[in-house]
């Protein structure tokens, strides 16, 4: 066997694969600019940051949330199993762990508010990787903690609504009711999302410059709980016959990465995309072209007649 010939070609084949990768980003600048940029802000540790305080602050408000508030946190539990793909199993085991009395009795009022506050560390993970990701410095303090709550509370209850309507978009079923529900969850966590960068930046971006990376994020966020819905629930069940609830809760971390990847992803191209000097001659242009349209259209009657000539 040549070792020295096989180390030779490997070398070789290397650097010909290198040099390929280096003339593509020369030829595209933005494509460049996208891998230094998920290099500088640290990519996959930002993710596992933002799961790992999503899975230790969200699961025990969750839990908290239901055993005070059981009728009015239906829809938000439920959002949070069908888009996790725990599902009612997953559900059941977590349930059944403790009653909603043992958690009242446990907790207290003290102990509940402690706990919501605590679930704050969720959003001041997004709000450092949206800060990370736009080169603004960090806004801690009481300040960023009082936007913190705000916008969690926010969150919950987009969740109830967004709950409230997929049960509206199951009872028409068909086609049409899956469509039109796609379509307006995908709306509604675009929105969302857009919100949620402008409050968690405090306003230090322009909200245009938001918008690309909350679309990105609401409908890319509606596929992939959609996929999830599928996939998961077995690989939850799986988990939950060999580890119990543990197995449970290690799916829903999974879940959790995946959807922090596609927050953090879906910020990062939003920013590099919107400033892309090339998409920014492209959007104004395209912008300077309708603008005459849309002018003609405003000074159009409302009859739809054009305007008569005066008389000379």
């Amino acid at each position: 066997m040549d070792v020295a010939g096989m180390r030779e070609r490997l070398t070789a084949t290397y650097q010909l694969r290198k040099e390929q990768a280096q003339a593509l980003v020369d030829r595209v600048p933005i494509l460049g600019r996208l891998i230094r940029d998920f290099v500088k802000i640290e990519f996959i540790d930002r993710c596992m940051l933002i799961a790992a305080q999503g899975l230790l602050a969200l699961i025990p408000m969750l839990v908290v949330l239901t055993a005070f508030f059981p009728h009015a946190t239906s829809d938000l539990v439920r959002s949070f199993s069908q888009a996790s793909g725990v599902g009612q199993d997953g559900t059941r085991l977590l349930e059944g762990e403790v009653t909603s009395g043992q958690v009242r009795t446990q907790t207290g009022v003290f102990g509940f508010l402690i706990t919501l506050f605590s679930a704050t560390s969720f959003a001041r993970a997004i709000q450092r990787m949206y800060e990370r990701i736009w080169d603004q410095p960090h806004v801690g303090g009481l300040s960023g903690a009082q936007r913190c709550l705000l916008w969690l509370l926010g969150w919950m209850l987009t969740l109830q609504i967004i709950g409230a309507l997929r049960r509206i978009g199951d009872g028409v079923g068909g086609i049409l009711g899956d469509s039109v529900g796609f379509v307006v969850q995908a709306a509604l966590l675009s929105m969302l999302w857009w919100a949620t960068s402008w409050v968690l930046l405090f306003g230090r971006v322009p909200w245009r410059a938001l918008a690309l990376g909350a679309v990105l994020t609401g409908v890319l966020g509606i596929v992939y709980n959609r996929g999830a819905s599928f996939l998961m629930p077995p690989y939850v069940r799986a988990n939950a016959e060999q580890f119990g609830t543990l197995g449970v809760i290690l799916a829903v971390s999974t879940w959790l990465i995946g959807f922090a990847a596609i927050m953090v992803g879906s910020a990062l191209v939003g920013r590099i995309v919107s400033e892309d000097p090339t998409v920014v001659r492209l959007a104004t242009r395209t912008v300077d072209l309708t603008r005459p349209v849309w002018g003609r259209l405003r000074r159009r009657p409302a009859d739809g007649t054009a305007p008569r000539p005066r008389a000379g």
